[in-house]
Parts: structure tokens; C-alpha cells; sequence
């Protein structure tokens, strides 16, 4: 049993292919939904809805727990972490009657890691490392972006009175993150102002990620005339596949 799930976690085939996809979707639509209903009334529909997705988020959370290997350097990651303050935001209304829905933006964390696996999903990716490559920091970025909005929302709404809705928040950090800085929105206790100094320095460093990621590509495209790989660092002269010889195109010629 240990093998088969460690195999649909981290092995190769179209089986776990398809399981691993279900994972990012079920991320995707977990993360839309905490975002939407973050600042709603807890009700029977959603209480239902939000135990339901905390099932499936401890089976997961467990089965992982399960296969690692380094169980607590495993328990002590970000992602791990995330999980279990998004386990317990959930349970909270059951248990206090609050709702921590602003807690479950952390799941964007997991967002990130779930974007790692894009690598081994080489049908839906065409079988393009540098699209997965795009994809990681894609996924970084706007965990950054919703995670940060999250904190922004969580410590101003109480005391700035433009921020009243989690869209003010993502606004402000939005106009933040790329320094346009319209100042309709600003946050002036001390708190606020070093969050915004967070979101400046590594939103763009982020952001800067992003963009070196789809116009200067770690690798590049290059078939090897001998055995096919397509892949190769930018300075390679022999493929590391099969040791021929390989011409790769640069600024400067062949």
C-alpha cells in the first residue's frame, strides 16, 4: 500500500500523471474558493463544504506524511505547515464558531509546491521543461501575490478604513508589488509599512523570476543529432546524454 501511494505521488506512467493533475485542479479550486467565500458568513452550506475539503486535505496531508522520508524535516516545510493552519481554520467554525476564513490563503503555498510536479506531467506539457520552468514561477508569484493580500487584509481591515474587502487588499498589493503606487491606498502604522516593504522587495524578485523564466530560459531547445534530447544547458558543447557533439546556437554564432 506505502508503495502504490509513494508510486501515485512521485512516480511516472499515465496513472499517476492523471493523479497528480487532480491534485493541482483540487488545489485550484480549494484556493478560488477560499478566496471567494474568505470574508463570508459561515452557514450549514459552507460549513459542509469547508469539513468536506478538510477531509480530503488531512487524507492528503496524511499519505504524505506517510511515504516521506525525512519525516521531520517533512513535518517542519512551509507547505506542511500551510496545510495545518489551513486544517485548523477549517475546523474552527465547528469548534469556536469563527470563521479564520482568511487563514486559507496560506493554501496558495501549496499552490507553489503542487506546480513542481508539472515536470513530470510531460503529456500535458507538451513534454517542454521550460513551459513547466514558466509554470513554477507563474504559480510563485501569485501564491506571493494572494498570500501577501491575505496579511494585508487580515492585519489593516480592522484599522484602515480603506481597506473594507479582500479586493482593497489585493488592490493595494497589486499597485505595490509593481511600484505604480497610485497612494489611494496606503498603509501608515509601522506594521503596514514594513509588509509593504516585504511585498516591494519580493514581489519583484518574483515577478523579475517570471520574466527570466520566459525570455531567458535556463535551458535550450537543441536536438541532439545523435540520441534526440532536446534539452541542453545554454553554454553545453556535448549532450549530456550521449556525449556527441552539439551546436548550440548564441548571440555571438555557433
Amino acid at each position: 500500500m506505502k508503495e502504490t501511494i509513494r508510486r501515485l505521488y512521485e512516480g511516472e506512467g499515465r496513472g499517476p500523471r492523471i493523479f497528480q493533475m487532480g491534485l493541482i485542479v483540487f488545489d485550484v479550486i480549494i484556493i478560488a474558493y477560499f478566496v471567494l467565500t474568505a470574508n463570508a458568513d459561515m452557514g450549514a452550506t459552507l460549513l459542509s463544504v469547508d469539513l468536506a475539503i478538510g477531509a480530503v486535505v488531512l487524507a492528503d496531508l496524511s499519505a504524505r506524511f506517510w511515504i516521506a522520508e525525512r519525516r521531520p524535516a517533512f513535518m517542519l516545510s512551509l507547505t506542511t505547515i500551510a496545510d495545518i493552519v489551513v486544517l485548523l481554520s477549517l475546523l474552527a467554525p465547528v469548534l469556536t464558531g469563527a470563521n479564520l476564513g482568511f487563514l486559507r490563503a496560506l493554501r496558495m503555498l501549496r499552490l507553489a509546491r503542487s506546480f513542481h510536479m508539472a515536470e513530470r506531467l510531460d503529456d500535458v506539457l507538451r513534454g517542454s521543461l521550460v513551459n513547466s520552468r514558466i509554470m513554477v514561477a507563474a504559480a510563485n508569484l501569485v501564491a506571493f501575490i494572494f498570500v501577501v493580500t491575505s496579511m494585508v487584509w487580515v492585519l489593516e481591515r480592522q484599522k484602515n478604513d480603506d481597506i473594507a474587502t479582500y479586493v482593497d487588499a489585493l488592490y493595494f498589493t497589486m499597485t505595490t508589488l509593481t511600484t505604480t503606487g497610485y497612494g489611494d491606498i496606503t498603509l501608515t502604522d509601522r506594521t503596514g509599512r514594513l509588509l509593504t516593504i516585504v511585498i516591494m522587495v519580493f514581489g519583484v524578485g518574483f515577478f523579475l523570476n517570471l520574466i527570466q523564466a520566459i525570455y531567458r530560459p535556463a535551458k535550450v531547445e537543441q536536438p541532439c543529432p545523435q540520441c534526440g534530447l532536446r534539452l541542453h544547458d545554454r553554454d553545453a558543447s556535448h549532450c549530456k546524454h550521449c556525449g556527441s557533439v552539439i551546436y548550440i546556437e548564441t548571440e555571438g554564432g555557433t
